[in-house]
C-alpha cells in the first residue's frame, strides 16, 4: 500500500481545472466528539463554555446508516476519501466498528480512513479493524516517553506501553490472517529535541510508517494559544521559524471546494477545523448531503472565499491552517466566481 504520507501526492490534480465538482473528494463523519484525552495543544483542553461543549455527543447508528445511504444513491464517481473521525476519539463511539462495517460493504469511497490516539485499542477491536479493511489509520502519539506523555495529554492514567501494545496487537492480527490493511501510520508533531528520536526508534517498529509531523495550530480562542502550549521556552524559535516557512498568503481556503464534514448531531461543515462551529451549512436530519452541498449557504461560503472576504467568517478570522502550505497544498486563488454554479 502507498505510505499515509505520500497520499496526498498520489494522482494529484490541479483544483483549478476541475472545480466545481459535482461531489466532494472528501467526507469526515465524527462518530463522537468526546476524548479521553486532553491535550494540553488541543481544544478538548479547554475549560470555558463553547461549541463543542454544548454539543458534546456521539452519533447514533441510524443517523451513520442514512449518510452512507445518502453517499450511496449520490451519482458519480465514488469519494476519494472517506474519514471516520472528526474532533473527538472515534473509538468512544462503541458503534465505531459497525460503522466501519457498513461503510466498506457500502462500496462508496476508494478509501476509508480513521485517526485515534489508540488508547481504546482492544482485541476485539483490531480484530475487527483487520476484518472490515480500514484501508488506513494514522495515530497521533503525544510524547516519546511516559512523562512527556502525561503532560501533554492531562492524563494521569496514560500508559505509553499500552499504546504501544496496542499497535502490536493490530500488527499480529494483520499477520495471522495474511492481511494488507489496515495500514497503521504514527505520527508525533516535531518536538526539536531528542524526544523525536525516541519516538522513532519506539513506535517504528510496531507501525507501517513512522513519521515526524509539522506543528499547526487550531483556531484561536480568548482562553488559549494551543500550539504554543506544547513547547517550552527554548524550543519557541524554531517553532516559529517552521511556521513561518510554511506560511503562504492565500485568498482562498480550498477546503469547502473539495470537503465536507458531518459532526456527530448532523450540521455540516465545510471542512475539518472548524470546531468552534463557526460555519454550519445545513442539517443532514433536514436536508440531503447533495442539496448541502450544491446549495446557497455552500455557494455563498465559497464566493465569501473567492472574494476575499473570508474574515468574515468567524472560525475563518482565526484560521491559520489555510495559509500553512504543508497541510493546504491546492491554490485557487483567481478562480471565477462566475463558474461556481
Amino acid at each position: 500500500m502507498i505510505k499515509y504520507t505520500e497520499l496526498k501526492n498520489n494522482n494529484r490534480h490541479n483544483l483549478m481545472d476541475v472545480l466545481p465538482l459535482s461531489k466532494p473528494y472528501t467526507v469526515l463523519i465524527e462518530p463522537s466528539n468526546y476524548c479521553n484525552f486532553r491535550c494540553i495543544s488541543c481544544f478538548q483542553s479547554l475549560n470555558e463554555s463553547n461549541y463543542l461543549t454544548q454539543n458534546r455527543g456521539m452519533m447514533s447508528l441510524e443517523m451513520f446508516i442514512s449518510i452512507i445511504e445518502q453517499l450511496s444513491e449520490w451519482e458519480g464517481d465514488k469519494i476519494k476519501v472517506l474519514k471516520i473521525s472528526l474532533y473527538g476519539e472515534p473509538l468512544t463511539n462503541p458503534n465505531f466498528c459497525a460503522m466501519l462495517r457498513i461503510a466498506k460493504e457500502a462500496n462508496i469511497a476508494d478509501r476509508i480512513e480513521t485517526t485515534t490516539n489508540a488508547s481504546l485499542i482492544t482485541e476485539d477491536i483490531a480484530e475487527q479493524l483487520v476484518k472490515y479493511e480500514i484501508d488506513y489509520i494514522r495515530v497521533s502519539i503525544y510524547g516519546g516517553n511516559q512523562e512527556r506523555y502525561k503532560e501533554v495529554t492531562g492524563c494521569e492514567n496514560v500508559d505509553i506501553n499500552k499504546i504501544e501494545e496496542n499497535l502490536k496487537t493490530i500488527q499480529r492480527i494483520k499477520k495471522m490472517n495474511n492481511a494488507e490493511r489496515p495500514f497503521v501510520s504514527a505520527k508525533m508533531l516535531d518536538t526539536y529535541s531528542d524526544e523525536n528520536e525516541q519516538f522513532l526508534e519506539r513506535f517504528g517498529p510496531v507501525v507501517d510508517e513512522v513519521y515526524i509531523d509539522k506543528p499547526h495550530n487550531w483556531i484561536a480562542t480568548e482562553e488559549k494559544s494551543f500550539i504554543g502550549s506544547l513547547y517550552k521556552e527554548d524550543q519557541r524559535d524554531e517553532l516559529d521559524k517552521d511556521l513561518k516557512k510554511t506560511r503562504k498568503q492565500r485568498i482562498a481556503c480550498p477546503m469547502p471546494f473539495t470537503t465536507i464534514a458531518i459532526r456527530s448531531n448532523g450540521e455540516v461543515s465545510p471542512c475539518c477545523v472548524d470546531w468552534i462551529g463557526g460555519t454550519n451549512l445545513g442539517n443532514i436530519q433536514i436536508d440531503t448531503l447533495k442539496n448541502i452541498w450544491n446549495g446557497d449557504a455552500m455557494y455563498e461560503f465559497r464566493k465569501m472565499q473567492l472574494e476575499n472576504r473570508r474574515k468574515e467568517n468567524s472560525s475563518c478570522r482565526n484560521c491559520e491552517l489555510a495559509d500553512n502550505d504543508y497541510y493546504t497544498r491546492d491554490n485557487i486563488d483567481g478562480f471565477p466566481v462566475s463558474r461556481l454554479r
